[in-house]
């Protein structure tokens, strides 16, 4: 029997018979599938988790280990650099020596490095136990994927995609809560230890109902050049993504030094830059290597041909640009709440729970509907509610307005997620055949973290921006005397766009004049915040609109009677007219409320006069809505009437 015929063999045999197979497209889930589920979302849980638990425990961090503000930074950048890095590489090597196997190795490394940072007495060894969580992330990451596109088929794998979705996005809005309750009650280092109970029940349920499954090509040998140019690439472009905003763009703003190596300011260029630079530079030659090596007969670590599927080419170019905005949204809210509105650390956190019920009771609908409607439809749908409610926040957040006011948004932001994460991943890895499982889950989780990455480092870049020029106006324009020291402090506080924080020290150097100057900063933060949330509305509304280039899977007629399969298309024909032509609509309104924006914000103006002056044109006098709205009403006129 050859390698080949074996993978295939063991990737489908778990089903044992027709009946079985039957069951699956007909939408139900087997006992022995809803235990593989829950094992899955256990793990996924506790790495999703991870990248968000710490944020609100970081300032305790910082006092119990006497650290700086430029050291917290490295605990929470560190997780994501060597997780955005490995993943690709490990979602191959799970494809070939096993999916159960490299899933299993991975929790393991993940619970390994949980128990340094829990255990960890100073930062050095906190860095150790997050490099090492990050690559047993990266190593689960893929494989969980894999693991789900091969074990659910059919109408089950929707339903399977909308659970792991839900675990997924209500995940990452639980971690600061979760974060904020053991930082305030019992200790931050919980934020590392419960992953410790969690891990080891994932391995055990591994151990007891997941079957190992693997694709072993007789021709495939160990690409280690690939290996190193893709790991190395994906490190330099994300640690220039993630401290281009410390360290600067384009010229250095501060020192960067690390072991006997150090980049000092006098230098005519930023690291940051030079780290994009090289990492674009090594991932062009990966993708010269790799193409040339597959000409070459042998099997590469990436196969490019995979971007031939319209579904995996425009997946993962959506996923990129949602995550952009996406990532970077709880990020700027929670700072927002807990300095301008004063809550604390656990409080902040549970003003997201609206968010994460909704996404818990969308997502798995997400799935329901996309069997009905097909994929695309419930994605373009999802990030058009996320884009309106980013929007909404934007319009919403201010110091008088309270808390309460953000809880419909983000019941309808929740529902946005919960309708576009399944789904998203679910067309990216349902496009590309099942053996290519591991490879199509790494890319797709890599370019989330890229593109995550990415977006993060541009919202706060323009929230100090804002906040900076914000500040310094009402600072130049305030009657109060503040004194030589105290103008300083806070130019220097607007310039860092106050990431320092707002401590005692810092509240008592300004005596008689603290409510003057926090009235000032809390507007600059204020008007911040809102700039970056309008921002990472324009990335989701862009993600809207190229999601509707992704191919739309319909559903298949039902074989009953000649009735059924003349009626059951024109029905569905209707229905999804409907729904282009609302979407359609919505995105129309989302270009004009931008362009509006755009011409009553002198500060947008600028900033897309200097670094992106054609969307400017497209932005000014609504030439962008106007023009969508002339393509798109073509389109639609040829596509539902006229065919």
């Amino acid at each position: 029997m050859s390698a080949s015929r074996t993978g295939k063999e063991s990737g489908q045999d778990w089903q044992g018979s027709a009946a079985q197979a039957a069951q699956a497209e007909s939408g139900k889930i087997q006992p022995k599938q809803l235990l593989i589920l829950l094992v899955l979302s256990l793990s996924l849980a506790i790495i999703v988790i991870d990248a968000t638990i710490v944020i609100v425990a970081l300032p305790q961090i910082q006092k119990d280990f006497s650290i700086s503000l430029k050291d917290l930074e490295w605990i929470t950048s560190l997780y994501a650099l060597i997780f955005g890095s490995f993943l690709l590489s490990w979602g191959k090597l799970s494809d070939e020596f096993g999916r159960k196997l490299i899933f299993m190795a991975g929790i393991s490394t993940f619970i390994v490095g949980s128990i340094i940072d829990g255990f960890s007495l100073n930062l050095s060894q906190m860095l150790v136990g997050r490099v090492i969580q990050g690559f047993g992330a990266a190593m689960a990451s893929p494989s969980t994927l894999s693991i789900l596109t091969t074990t659910f088929t059919g109408k089950s794998r929707n339903v399977a995609f909308g659970i792991w979705g839900a675990t997924a996005g209500a995940a990452a809005v639980l971690g600061p809560v979760l974060g904020g309750y053991f930082t305030t009650y019992i200790s931050w280092r919980w934020a590392f230890f419960i992953n410790i109970p969690i891990g080891i029940a994932a391995l055990v349920g591994a151990a007891l109902v997941i079957r190992e499954t693997r694709f072993k090509d007789p021709k495939y040998t160990t690409d280690y050049p690939g290996l190193i140019l893709i790991t190395v690439g994906l490190a330099s472009v994300l640690f220039g993504l993630i401290e281009a905003q410390t360290y600067g763009w384009l010229v250095p703003n501060q020192d960067f030094s690390v072991g006997g190596f150090s980049w000092p300011t006098s230098n005519p260029v930023s690291l940051p830059i030079v780290s994009i630079i090289t990492g674009i530079i090594l991932l062009g030659i990966f993708t010269f290597y790799e193409i040339r090596r597959a000409r070459k007969g042998l099997v590469p670590l990436f196969d490019f041909s995979l971007l031939k599927y319209k579904g995996f080419r425009y997946g993962l170019f959506t996923v990129t640009i949602v995550a952009m905005g996406e990532f970077g949204a709880v990020f700027i809210i929670s700072i927002f709440l807990q300095t301008v509105k004063g809550l604390s650390a656990i409080n902040a956190g549970l003003t997201f729970l609206p968010m994460a019920i909704s996404v818990f009771i969308f997502a798995p609908i997400a799935g329901i509907l996309a069997t009905r409607f097909g994929p695309k439809w419930i994605i373009t749908t999802g990030m058009v509610l996320e884009a309106v409610a980013l929007f909404s926040m934007s319009q919403i957040i201010s110091i008088s307005n309270p808390v309460y006011y953000l809880y419909p948004v983000l019941i309808v932001y929740g529902a946005g997620v919960g309708l576009a994460i399944s789904q998203v991943t679910s067309t990216v890895l349902m496009s590309i055949p099942w053996q290519k499982a591991g490879v199509g889950s790494g890319a797709n989780n890599t370019v989330r973290q890229i593109g995550s990455a990415f977006g993060i480092a541009v919202i706060g870049a323009i929230l100090v921006a804002q906040i900076s020029a914000v500040g310094q106006a009402a600072l130049a324009a305030s009657t109060v005397n503040f004194g030589q020291m105290g103008i300083a402090s806070l130019k220097a506080a607007f310039n860092s766009g106050l990431s320092g924080g707002i401590d005692p020290t810092f509240i008592a150097s300004f005596g008689a004049n603290w409510p003057a100057a926090m009235g000032i900063i809390f507007d600059a933060l204020t008007q911040g915040t809102r700039w970056a949330a309008f921002t990472a509305g324009i990335f989701v509304s862009l993600g809207a609109l190229s999601s509707l280039l992704i191919p739309d899977p319909r559903p298949k007629p039902v074989k009953v009677t000649p009735k059924v399969m003349v009626q059951q298309p024109q029905a569905i024909g209707r229905r999804l007219g409907v729904i282009v032509i609302s979407q359609f609509l919505a995105i129309l309104g989302l270009s004009a409320a931008l362009s509006s924006e755009y011409q009553s914000n002198p500060f947008m103006r600028d900033w897309f006069t200097s670094y992106a002056w054609p969307l400017g044109i497209l932005l000014g006098n609504y030439l962008g809505s106007m023009l969508i709205g002339i393509i798109g009403t073509v389109l639609i006129l040829w596509r539902i009437v006229l065919r």
